[in-house]
């Protein structure tokens, strides 16, 4: 193959794959069809290992208010900025809402928590099965089944496709982007590419904003940065501002008119604050909101791809001392730059979140399918590293798994080690063990894939199969991910979902009046309508004698209330729900006396109380 300066040749890479190993580019109808074939398959398997996670119950305000702005889309027709159930315009573009919406609004019945998070689920096993198209054009047959066993064995990609948020969908318009720019950042000279990359940017652009476009356009730059490339030479090429064109204008098709819309609702500070504020320090007039230390994206990164993180010592061991085969060194530079985009934009940033990871796993997960299908050249230290973690792997998995259930069925009580865990996480590990230590079919079924997965993988390093290793790996990998996506997660959610406590309310205060006092989407959500704010004079003075007055409130909201008012409450039921502040069903019954302090419980009154 012909060498650049880089090492990867701009003529080889014009066309995505022009030469691949499995021949799925120029093998004719046959080859294409095993191709259309593989990649079917790979969307089908991805729906049915991800599809429980659907069944767990939404958690906290975010799922729940965007099924909300799902609802009104259906039944009121504000496609262009939905509404929550408290009249809270929809921050973000609405081409997650918008898709969640094409079924209900068909079908004509109430929205489900599953039709919910639909989009995410389908998107989920798209970009499954298009990272399994591409790892295959790049790496062969087996390196496409890899690249799928370890991206749907990574926790952090299969249980985001289970939420009702707008990072899947974001997901797959990027990375489907990200894979049609890379004919014309190689030299490829066709209108098509840089026509669909445009498209595929702009619906990224109406799914989650601008910060779509940056990220590719990072990407592209250190890729070209990577390569020792001038990047004066792509300014001067047409395609590039073509691209953008094309993306801004459909982001535009939706945002002018929004601005216009809301300028009453004072959407375009929302805008700053969404697409901006968050970027930005508090110090520097961003808003503060999940502001987190630098490391925070690469340390979450790594936690949710573990074991697979391991092979991340390989692969920069390879890169800096020349590891990678040389008829690889393009692909891999190429995948490498969209997370490294990822990481560096989203750890700059003041607000991080754990979704900001997502569109970094796709191509960790084909570099990681890369150091066991032909990335790297063999004899290396690379190479003698990626085997030493894998045998690692191998061994303690199955090991680790078979102690486990020894020690559990002997009885052997683990709560120490719950007492050094977050609340969430020592309910994880409490449902982990319990099924384990009862040997219920799921955990039996993970069990037994880690073994098997410990078994394969210990052959392909003895036999120096390094595509068995891998896919024994995988299989450790996908094992974890399927249970506590499928299984675990959907449990611990049950112990902190409100509905059954809202279901209860319900029966209960059906003869009163029932407030609450600062906006709960999730309380909403299952109750199916707004719950009103508890009015000032309420607040202030009590209820006067006549029909029963409720009111839910969290324990870190009874400072709204004035002191009398807050002593004369009658606890009727908690919420039962796992975790801190909780919600709880009060009666709300005059004060003994009318206080001459009366307001002096109001100093945190910001407006939320009406």
């Amino acid at each position: 193959m012909e060498q650049g300066r880089a090492g990867w040749t701009v003529a080889s890479a014009a066309s995505v794959g022009a030469a691949v190993p499995d021949g799925t580019q120029n093998g004719g109808a046959g080859a294409s069809g095993r191709r259309i074939a593989r990649a079917l398959a790979a969307f089908a398997i991805a729906l049915a290992l991800m599809t429980p996670g659907m069944r767990a119950p939404f958690d906290k305000d975010a799922e729940t208010q965007s099924a909300q702005w799902i609802v009104d889309i259906v039944k009121h027709g504000n496609w262009l900025l939905p509404l929550d159930y408290y009249g809270y315009v929809e921050r973000k573009p609405p081409m997650f809402y918008w898709l969640g919406s094409i079924w209900p609004w068909l079908r004509g019945g109430p929205i489900t928590q599953t039709e919910a998070r639909l989009p995410s689920l389908v998107a989920g096993a798209s970009v499954a099965a298009l990272a399994t198209d591409w790892a295959a054009a790049d790496l062969g047959a087996a390196g496409g089944w890899l690249a799928f066993l370890f991206l749907v064995g990574s926790y952090g990609f299969a249980v985001r496709a289970n939420v009702a948020l707008t990072d899947m969908v974001m997901t797959l318009f990027l990375f489907g982007a990200w894979r049609v720019m890379r004919g014309p950042l190689n030299g490829a000279s066709g209108r098509a590419e840089p026509l669909a990359a445009g498209m595929l940017l702009g619906l990224g652009v109406l799914t989650k904003g601008p910060v779509v476009i940056v990220l590719a356009g990072l990407a592209a730059l250190i890729y070209i940065a990577l390569g020792r490339d001038n990047p004066l030479r792509f300014a001067r090429r047409g395609w590039p501002y073509g691209m953008l064109a094309i993306a801004l204008a459909l982001g535009a098709a939706w945002y002018v008119p929004a601005f216009i819309v809301g300028r009453s609702q004072d959407w375009g500070g929302v805008f700053f604050d969404e697409n901006f504020g968050h970027f930005m320090p508090a110090a520097m007039g961003g808003t503060g909101e999940a502001a987190r230390p630098v490391y925070y994206i690469v340390a979450r990164l790594f936690g949710a791809m573990m074991p697979l993180s391991l092979l991340a010592a390989p692969l920069l061991i390879a890169a800096l001392a020349g590891g990678f085969d040389e008829s690889r060194r393009g692909a891999v530079r190429y995948h490498a730059a969209l997370a490294l985009a990822v990481v560096t934009l989203f750890s700059l940033g003041s607000a991080k979140r754990d979704d900001y990871i997502l569109p970094a796993i796709p191509p960790l997960a084909m570099l990681y399918a890369g150091l066991f299908a032909g990335a790297l050249r063999r004899g290396t230290t690379a190479a003698r590293v990626r085997d030493v973690i894998a045998w690692a792997i191998a061994i303690a998995a199955p090991v680790a798994m078979i102690a486990l259930v020894v020690v559990m069925r002997m009885g052997v009580h683990l709560a120490p080690l719950d007492a050094r865990l977050e609340s969430s996480d020592a309910s994880y590990a409490s449902i982990f063990l319990s099924g384990v230590s009862k040997l219920q079919i799921p955990f039996v079924i993970f069990i037994a894939a880690t073994i098997a997965g410990g078994l394969i993988a210990v052959y392909g390093l003895r036999r120096r199969a390094s595509a068995v290793a891998g896919a024994g790996i995988g299989l450790i990998s996908l094992a974890g991910s399927v249970l506590f996506a499928g299984v675990v997660r959907p449990i611990e959610a049950g112990t902190r979902c409100l509905g059954p406590f809202v279901n209860r309310v319900e029966a209960r205060v059906s003869a009163g009046e029932l407030y609450v006092t600062v906006n709960d989407e999730e309380l909403a959500w299952y109750y199916r309508s707004a719950i009103p704010h508890l009015p000032r004079e309420l607040a202030r003075n009590g209820p006067a004698e006549g029909r029963p007055t409720y009111l839910i409130a969290r324990p870190t909201e009874l400072v709204l209330l004035a002191p009398p008012v807050r002593r004369a409450l009658v606890v009727v039921m908690h919420s039962g729900a796992l975790g801190g502040n909780q919600p709880t069903l009060y009666l709300m019954r005059a004060p003994a006396a009318p206080p001459a302090e009366a307001g002096a419980g109001l100093k945190a009154d910001t407006g939320s109380v009406k």
